[in-house]
């Protein structure tokens, strides 16, 4: 299997043409750089001039007075992207405007990548960001192995 220093997260395979575009959005996945099928992500997006760009800290696996839910990487981040979701709507821009995520697991190991991979599936589809996933020692808050963030652009009229 190859490896890649960066690793990213959702399910997309477009075929001859490489692109796929959602309002304004475009994604390419050049033929001239490493195939992102075995692992389903983006690896360029770009946004129209006239997009509101929103940046979304750091979700996690917390409820609404900070508590961190869920022991595994796979129920934090089913409760993490479920705030993200949250974040995006409160922005007024939806999933398919996300351009770029940024995943960070505490003591990450390929067989995690799952689990992440089944919930950006659920919140991306086929609109799929770039994105990174760091591996870190540890997180904020005691107990806590997965935070993501967001970079949003919504195409303005």
């Amino acid at each position: 299997m190859k490896t890649i220093a960066s690793l990213s997260l959702g399910t997309l395979m477009i075929a001859a043409a490489g692109m796929a575009h959602a309002e304004g959005l475009e994604r390419i996945n050049p033929s001239t750089i490493v195939d992102t099928s075995p692992w389903g992500f983006t690896q360029v997006v770009v946004a129209p001039s006239n997009a509101k760009t929103v940046y979304i800290s750091g979700q996690f696996s917390g409820d609404i007075d900070g508590n961190v839910l869920g022991k595994t990487v796979g129920k934090q981040a089913e409760i993490a992207f479920s705030n993200l979701r949250k974040a995006i709507a409160a922005s007024g821009g939806k999933p398919e405007h996300v351009v770029k995520i940024q995943v960070l697991v505490a003591g990450h190991g390929e067989d995690k990548l799952h689990a992440i991979k089944e919930q950006a599936d659920k919140l991306f589809g086929q609109h799929l960001p770039a994105s990174t996933l760091i591996p870190v020692d540890r997180l904020a808050l005691d107990g806590m192995l997965f935070e993501i963030d967001a970079t949003l652009a919504i195409p303005q009229s």
